[in-house]
C-alpha cells in the first residue's frame, strides 16, 4: 500500500498509516459494545474489517469494498471528546444523494441516469462529443505515477479512460459511494478510490502528477468553489498538469444568443405549471442538484494562474434544438470543432464550456 504516503487525516492533517489485526478487534469489540461513534455523533454500529488510522490514534477511517472513507463526519472515533460535528452541508448532500440514489445507475441501455439527463447520446453528436473529450489530453503529461480524477463519477464514458492510461495510479475523489463502487469495478487496482469533500481534500502537498475534474465545480457551493480548484493546485506535483472543465451556462455570451427563444419558451413553461400548481395546492418540486455557474472574472480573480481554452463551445440544449441528422448535423458539428481548434481561447471565454488549464 505505497499511496498510504499520500494521505492525511481530513481532520488533523496527521499521517496515516493501516489499522493492525489485533486493532481491529479491539476497535469490533467497543462497536458491539455501543462505545463507538461517526465524528459527527452518531452512533457507529457496522464492524470493521480494514481501515487506517491517524499516528496520533484519534480518528479512524474505514476501508469498505477498497473504498477509504475519509470523509470528516464518517471518521470512527471512541470517545465523545473526539466528536466535531462537522458535516457535509445540504447543498452537497443534495448532490451526494443524487449520485448515490440515481445518478450512476444504468438504464436498460446500459446508460448512466447522469448521462441520459444532462448529455446528448444521439448518434448525429458522438463524433463531435468523443472529439471534445478527446482534448483533454492534450494539456495533460503523458504519464506519471498519480493521476487526481476529481469528483470522478462512475468514469461513464470510455473515452475518459485515456487520461491516466500510462498513469500507475487513477485517484478517484467522490462524494459517491456508489460511483466510487463503478470505477473500482471498472478499473480494479488501478483505482485508489476516496470518498472525501473536494474542498478539504486528504492529500499531502505535491503528491499528484496530473489532475482532471470534469463538469463538476459548478455542482459545489459557489463560495466554495475557487477553494476545490485551489485544493486541486496544492496537491499537483511541480510540472504537473491539470484541467478543470467548467460550464459559463448564462455567462456565455454564444449560449445566451442562440439560446434566447429556447429559454424563453421555458420562462413561459415554468411560470405556467407554478401558476397551476400554486391554484391546486400541490406542493413545489425540490431541487435535483445543486448548481452555481461563475464568470471568468471570478476565477482570474480568485485562482492561481491559468489559461482558458475550449472544451465544447456549444451546450445540450444548443445541440438538442438545432443539431440533427437531417438538417446537415454533423456537418455543422463538423465546422464547429475546426473553428475551436483554430481558436480555443476565444471559444472558451465564448462558449458554454472552457478548459481551465493549470501547470505547477
Amino acid at each position: 500500500m505505497e499511496w498510504i504516503d499520500i494521505l492525511k487525516c481530513p481532520i488533523t492533517g496527521k499521517d496515516l498509516r493501516i489499522l493492525q489485526t489485533e486493532e481491529i478487534t479491539t476497535l469490533n469489540q467497543k462497536i458491539a459494545g455501543g462505545k463507538v461513534f461517526q465524528a459527527d455523533g452518531k452512533p457507529f454500529t457496522e464492524s470493521i474489517e480494514k481501515g487506517l488510522i491517524s499516528v496520533d490514534g484519534g480518528y479512524i477511517y474505514p476501508i469498505i469494498k477498497d473504498i477509504i472513507l475519509l470523509l470528516r463526519d464518517l471518521a470512527v472515533v471512541d470517545s465523545a471528546d473526539k466528536i466535531i460535528k462537522d458535516t457535509i452541508s445540504d447543498d452537497k448532500k443534495l448532490v451526494q444523494d443524487f449520485y448515490n440514489k440515481r445518478g450512476w445507475h444504468t438504464d436498460e441501455a446500459g446508460n448512466y441516469e447522469d448521462a441520459v439527463i444532462f448529455e446528448d447520446l444521439r448518434d448525429v453528436s458522438k463524433d463531435y462529443l468523443k472529439k471534445c473529450h478527446d482534448r483533454v489530453g492534450n494539456f495533460l503529461n503523458p504519464s506519471g505515477k498519480y493521476m487526481l480524477d476529481a469528483a470522478s463519477g462512475a468514469l461513464q464514458y470510455e473515452d475518459y479512460l485515456q487520461y491516466s492510461a500510462n498513469y500507475k495510479y487513477r485517484v478517484c475523489v467522490d462524494l459517491s459511494f456508489q460511483a466510487l463502487s463503478e470505477v473500482k469495478r471498472k478499473l480494479g487496482d488501478k483505482a485508489l478510490c476516496v470518498l472525501c469533500d473536494m474542498t478539504k481534500m486528504p492529500f499531502k502537498d505535491n503528491v499528484m502528477d496530473g489532475f482532471i475534474s470534469l463538469n463538476t465545480i459548478y455542482h459545489i457551493p459557489k463560495d466554495e468553489q475557487a477553494t476545490a480548484i485551489k485544493e486541486l493546485y496544492r496537491l499537483l506535483a511541480v510540472k504537473g498538469k491539470g484541467v478543470v472543465v467548467y460550464e459559463w451556462y448564462k455567462h456565455s455570451s454564444w449560449m445566451n444568443f442562440w439560446l434566447l427563444p429556447f429559454r424563453g419558451a421555458l420562462f413561459i413553461r415554468n411560470r405556467t405549471v407554478n401558476a397551476f400548481r400554486k391554484m391546486s395546492g400541490s406542493a413545489k418540486e425540490g431541487r435535483m442538484l445543486y448548481f452555481y455557474a461563475h464568470n471568468y472574472e471570478y476565477f482570474k480573480n480568485n485562482l492561481p494562474p491559468f489559461k482558458v481554452k475550449v472544451w465544447r463551445s456549444v451546450s445540450v440544449p444548443f445541440m438538442k434544438g438545432y443539431i440533427h441528422s437531417w438538417l446537415f448535423g454533423k456537418q455543422i458539428l463538423n465546422w464547429l470543432y475546426n473553428k475551436e481548434e483554430k481558436e480555443p481561447e476565444k471559444c472558451g471565454l465564448k462558449g458554454e464550456y472552457p478548459m481551465l488549464v493549470f501547470e505547477k
